[in-house]
């Protein structure tokens, strides 16, 4: 569990600093019709893209705890790496939700949003929990949708691929090949993110400050084709954010691993 712990600490905080400034933009395009593209984003906002880095920087040493965490300890019980993946997706909501929301407030902080950009953090922390938890139902669908696919076919397809050496767990880990677990981890998070996509499009505009009606209404205008507005560049971070995490995760617990070898 140790390992576990250290391992998904040092992965989330690496595939964050990678993966922030690409959300950043996902977010402006998603809340934001009048913007044209990735590039107008960042002729706009320029080093705002690294705005309210803090948070997720946050949620990404507990978030990561919490999903390899609880994955590991359900695939154990179940034998299921989807239904684990579903189950560790619930999980990680309970806190992606309220960390998003001050994100995405962070984010927004600009005149053309109409969001007052906050003194500190103290300011963006200030919130009920009520506000805290807005879209929390978009959320559990994103995240257990995300984490069922992602988690679920990456174990689903790397014990087949690297067949059965030693015992289940420690020694299976250290066998795998960083190069195909940044390939498989890259093609189930990119496909984990196209499928959830439309439920974080929601999440976001009810974060940003819509209604239930709003989104709806915006639908009508805009289309369904909104729901997916950003996601080209979205899925490219999805790409870079779920590979190095799942790299950095493995390397972390492989060096652990033979650390913990060399010294018996």
């Amino acid at each position: 569990m140790d390992q576990t712990i250290i391992g998904s600490t040092v992965a989330g905080l690496g595939s964050t600093v990678l993966g922030h400034p690409l959300d950043t933009i996902k977010t402006h395009l998603q809340t934001n019709p009048s913007f044209h593209g990735p590039l107008h984003v960042v002729q706009t906002v320029k080093l705002g893209v690294f705005r309210g880095m803090i948070p997720p920087l946050i949620n990404a040493v507990v978030m990561n705890t919490v999903m390899f965490s609880v994955f590991d300890q359900v695939q154990c019980n179940v034998n299921n790496p989807f239904a684990a993946g579903i189950l560790s997706g619930f999980a990680t909501a309970m806190i992606s939700t309220p960390t998003d929301y001050v994100k995405i407030q962070a984010q927004l902080s600009s005149p053309s949003h109409g969001v007052p950009k906050p003194s500190s953090m103290c300011s963006l922390m200030n919130f009920s929990l009520r506000r805290l938890y807005r879209g929390h139902t978009a959320n559990l669908a994103r995240e257990g949708m995300f984490t069922m696919v992602y988690l679920g076919i990456y174990h689903w397809v790397l014990p087949s691929s690297y067949g059965s050496e030693g015992t289940e767990g420690e020694q299976r880990r250290v066998s795998r090949n960083l190069l195909s677990v940044a390939v498989i981890s890259s093609i189930t998070g990119a496909f984990a993110w196209v499928v959830s996509y439309p439920f974080d499009s929601v999440k976001t505009m009810i974060q940003s400050g819509r209604s239930w009606q709003q989104v709806n209404a915006a639908l009508q205008k805009y289309g369904w084709g909104l729901l997916y507005k950003g996601c080209a560049t979205s899925t490219g971070r999805a790409m870079l954010v779920t590979s190095s995490r799942m790299v950095v995760y493995e390397w972390t617990l492989n060096v652990m691993m033979k650390q913990s070898s060399d010294s018996l």
